[in-house]
């Protein structure tokens, strides 16, 4: 039982310690999540107005996160591994959208990744007079998208639960006829 506990410890500093300290770009957009639909950073590439505009088109998802450059140096591997680590250490549902200094990345628990990537694409391609308006593109590709799957994967495992009960309740019947 001790050791039980000691691992349940273990593993409960080991999760955070692998969180971002709410000093750090990465960790404000987590905290900031936490109330917010929009995370703004000062030294993010829009202004604080153009940021607070995006409240009036998200509703809850795609969150937004706007972050300065330097948050590359708190992560490796760009604004879509930033993306993911924030929707990770905060626990995000949906999708979000992540403005890094002036690139565009992002993360989604509905759309998959190659969809994903090409939203990205094709807002890059628009023909924006500022970044805001990138990012507004991307957000309303997100918003278009259809949510989730269409797999019923929930009634698929409850029928094979079922359907394995079935047979060990039938192997049972027939091993008692023998």
């Amino acid at each position: 039982m001790r050791r039980l506990a000691a691992f349940v410890v273990l593993l409960v500093c080991a999760a955070e310690a692998g969180a971002h300290a709410p000093t750090t770009a990465i960790g404000r957009a987590v905290e900031a999540f936490g109330s917010v639909d929009v995370s703004y950073d000062p030294g993010a590439a829009v202004t604080d107005l153009e940021a607070d505009r995006f409240n009036l088109i998200v509703d809850g998802n795609p969150k937004v996160a706007f972050m300065p450059a330097s948050a590359t140096t708190e992560l490796a591997g760009g604004p879509d591994a930033i993306a993911e680590e924030v929707a990770r250490e905060a626990s995000l549902d949906g999708s979000l959208v992540v403005l890094v200094g002036t690139r565009l990345g992002a993360w989604s628990d509905d759309i998959g990744d190659d969809r994903l990537a090409e939203l990205i694409r094709d807002a890059q391609a628009i023909d924006a007079d500022s970044t805001h308006e990138v990012v507004e593109a991307l957000v309303r590709s997100v918003q278009a998208e259809p949510a989730g799957s269409d797999t019923p994967w929930g009634w698929i495992g409850a029928g094979l639960l079922i359907f394995a009960v079935g047979l060990i309740a039938l192997d049972r019947v027939v091993r008692r006829r023998r």
